[in-house]
């Protein structure tokens, strides 16, 4: 008897003490709350071993610096064996089709083409600029032999970086992309939603696609992320892990591209990790995610 009248007196301090309270008080009060039953939630979850990723960090294409331009120019003139650097035509915009109208000066044009010499494999060492003012429009690079008077030609080899009219990195329409022998093996591109890195062979037949979300997080918190690895060649997501607003990581394991909802891992904000649980509705939605993200066909 005597314990249930201190439990009555207690109760009604606490209530008295938060009716004095101000508005911002009790929620602060309730939140904390709140904060304590989540805590004693999460320390009821299975635990797991496995260190909780990094989250990725991915240098912005505008943050390119001269150096990087440097070396590329040096790698593709060092593959040069016959020196030409002559202008070989001037062109218009590019049309719907991809092609332009070739014009016979540079007054009537919008861009022009020079040839800075041919490879040992007879491949040319090419770079295009603006008539208007003679700005880079692309860094030096190579393209297959037939192809150097073709505005359609793919980089064969070096760096390319495609820049606007003031000598600005075109992020969105191009972005930089380094090529091996007709390859891509990393590029970055950067648009309104975000940045993207993408490198292949990080492991053999193993491309690693990275997504940073340009959206402004909340104080303390950080924007979205996405990181997949596809074994590209037998098309087949060996890693997808979503970093949230919330600060939680989320990773997932699949079965022939499939999410198996019984081995996801999560992790909170201070690094606990635990063995998730999701509803069916929540795999089908993040399925579609990672297979959308990784590239994979359905």
């Amino acid at each position: 008897m005597k314990n249930f009248l201190q439990l009555i007196v207690l109760t009604t301090i606490i209530n008295i003490s938060l009716t004095a309270c101000s508005q911002e008080q009790r929620q602060e009060i309730r939140q904390k709350i709140q904060e304590k039953q989540v805590e004693n939630t999460i320390k009821k979850l299975p635990k797991h071993n496995e260190p909780m990723p990094e989250y990725p960090q991915i240098k912005s294409p505008s943050e390119l610096s001269n150096e990087d331009i440097d070396k590329n120019v040096q790698y593709v003139t060092t593959q040069v064996v016959e020196k030409s650097n002559k202008i070989i035509f001037f062109s218009k915009e590019e049309q719907a089709d991809g092609e332009r109208d070739l014009v016979e000066n540079k007054e009537n044009s919008e861009y022009y083409r020079s040839i800075l010499g041919t490879t040992q494999d007879g491949n040319c060492a090419i770079q295009d600029f603006y008539s208007e003012n003679d700005h880079k429009q692309i860094e030096p690079v190579i393209v297959k032999k037939g192809e150097c008077e073709s505005w359609k030609a793919q980089p064969f080899d070096g760096m390319a970086v495609w820049y606007d009219k003031d000598g600005k990195v075109e992020l969105q329409s191009g972005g930089i992309f380094w090529f091996r022998q007709g390859e891509p093996k990393k590029a970055w591109q950067e648009d309104d939603k975000g940045l993207v890195s993408i490198e292949t062979d990080i492991r053999p037949n193993v491309r690693q696609t990275v997504f940073v979300s340009a959206e402004q997080p909340a104080d303390g918190e950080r924007p979205y992320a996405v990181e997949c690895e596809l074994n590209e060649k037998e098309n087949k997501i060996e890693k997808f892990i979503l970093f949230t607003k919330n600060n939680m990581v989320e990773k997932f394991s699949f079965n022939d591209n499939k999410i198996d909802p019984s081995r996801l891992v999560s992790w909170t904000e201070n690094g606990y990790g635990f063995i998730d649980t999701v509803n069916k509705e929540k795999v089908e939605e993040l399925q579609k995610l990672a297979l959308e993200f990784c590239g994979v066909e359905k």
